[in-house]
């Protein structure tokens, strides 16, 4: 392990050049980068608040998924514990920390007292880091496992808990000189709680006996029946009035719009009482001009959602101009396509499963067990074209058993995967009072 190690140090100043290189060329990248500008007096200055009468749990999250996923852990830990914890969170990426400080719609926990961005991986920084915050315990969530970090803390003595975790039966961890740098780093781990038995028995293979391993669900499943159930979003009276059957395409990339648009235009040339809601992933202002050309090109309707106020029939299609509400969106609609299956892998499918809609997607669902679950249960589908789309989701509306007999099986199986989070803090607790 000191070898790799070694290797892994010499590397880290070579790719934060690479890293300020990049970031001419990449938003996002600069973003990170300026954002831990005075990181170190940061942090001083935000410990310095911290009750040093309560232990402080830290929880690191990459990005916004897996905050997400940690959500649930940090709500409950400060409903049973907030007289004896306080809760300090980091973020990786730019993009986790701007939905916690913009879209996150939830209550803020009260026992969060600490929130900045995770310097990078150095030893010194670290050390720094153990010094300044000096946690009870470390949780991480998914697999954003940092090899300094895990070190140095467990020189430290700091339990050490991986939750929501996986590893694929093709994961290159498991192969290679990587099984043995990745193997150290989570048999330097206290505990994981991974997210299926199957992932559970993989990490007992690879970890032997150092680590205690325990079935504990996916926490994601806790997190969208919590936002679903406590939303005070809302959204325009004229969506939740309209009386048409209605297909919600969210988080759409241009490869699901050639799907799902002229798809759309072939069922409402057989069935003129359905309607449709395309939010894109990313509304811009350049997307949401191409969405409304495409629909224009295939005879359709449209008017942007901030500009609605009654949704008459001429009008087929809402573009949603905005984001925070699609988990609304959803909820009025009665089919949905998540989009997301012809890039990087498709997109929340859990939102609308639960809402009780049948869910199409995509090719690209190795990402999402749950999409590949949805499918089994016949709640599912992958459509690979227009036709596809139209003929599938068109045989759905004409036959309402079918559609709310499939919107129950999805639901269902949303529910009854929810209960990772008790798990977890059981999990947590038991190595917060060694």
């Amino acid at each position: 392990m000191s070898f790799e190690r070694g290797i892994y140090n010499m590397l880290l100043p070579a790719a934060a050049a690479w890293a300020k290189l990049s970031a001419r060329f990449n938003d996002k990248i600069a973003e990170g980068m300026e954002g831990r500008i005075g990181l170190r007096e940061r942090w001083r200055k935000r410990a310095a608040v911290l009750d040093p009468g309560k232990k402080t749990i830290w929880f690191h999250v990459s990005s916004v998924g897996e905050f997400l996923q940690a959500r649930p852990v940090m709500d409950l830990l400060t409903e049973r514990h907030s007289d004896s914890v306080q809760i300090a969170l980091t973020f990786f990426s730019p993009s986790g920390m701007n939905y916690f400080e913009k879209h996150d719609r939830s209550a803020r926990n009260p026992a969060l007292a600490f929130i900045d961005y995770l310097p990078i991986d150095t030893i010194s920084n670290v050390r720094f880091c153990l010094e300044t915050l000096r946690p009870e315990m470390i949780v991480y969530v998914k697999f954003d496992l940092w090899p300094n970090l895990i070190i140095e803390s467990g020189k430290a003595g700091i339990p050490q808990i991986l939750v929501s975790g996986t590893l694929s039966s093709s994961s290159k961890r498991l192969s290679g000189p990587a099984k043995r740098f990745y193997g150290s780093l989570y048999s330097t781990l206290s505990a994981i709680a991974a997210i299926s038995d199957e992932d559970a028995e993989r990490f007992s293979r690879y970890l032997g006996s150092e680590t205690e391993i325990v079935t504990a669900g996916d926490t994601r499943f806790d997190q969208v029946c919590q936002r679903i159930d406590s939303s005070t979003v809302k959204i325009s009276e004229a969506v939740l009035s309209d009386g048409r059957d209605l297909i919600i395409a969210g988080s759409s990339w241009p490869k699901d719009e050639a799907i799902v648009i002229p798809g759309f235009a072939e069922i409402i040339a057989e069935r003129p009482g359905t309607a449709m809601i395309v939010a894109p992933h990313e509304p811009t202002d350049t997307r949401l001009a191409e969405i409304e050309k495409s629909l224009e090109a295939n005879g359709l309707r449209s008017v942007r959602l901030s500009a609605l106020e009654t949704w008459d029939m001429e009008t087929n299609v809402v573009v949603a101009d905005g984001v925070g509400y699609l988990a609304e969106l959803y909820r009025a609609g009665d089919i949905a396509y998540v989009g997301g299956s012809w890039t990087t892998g498709v997109h929340n499918v859990m939102e609308p499963a639960v809402l009780g809609l049948p869910v199409f997607f995509g090719p690209k669902i190795d990402n999402s067990w749950e999409a590949g679950m949805l499918i089994r249960l016949g709640a599912g589908k992958v459509v690979s074209s227009p036709e596809d789309f139209a003929r599938e989701a068109g045989a759905l509306l004409g036959d309402r058993a079918l559609l709310d007999s499939l919107g129950k099986k999805s639901s269902g199986f949303i529910r009854g995967s929810c209960g990772a989070a008790p798990l977890c803090l059981k999990l947590i607790e038991k190595y917060i009072d060694t």
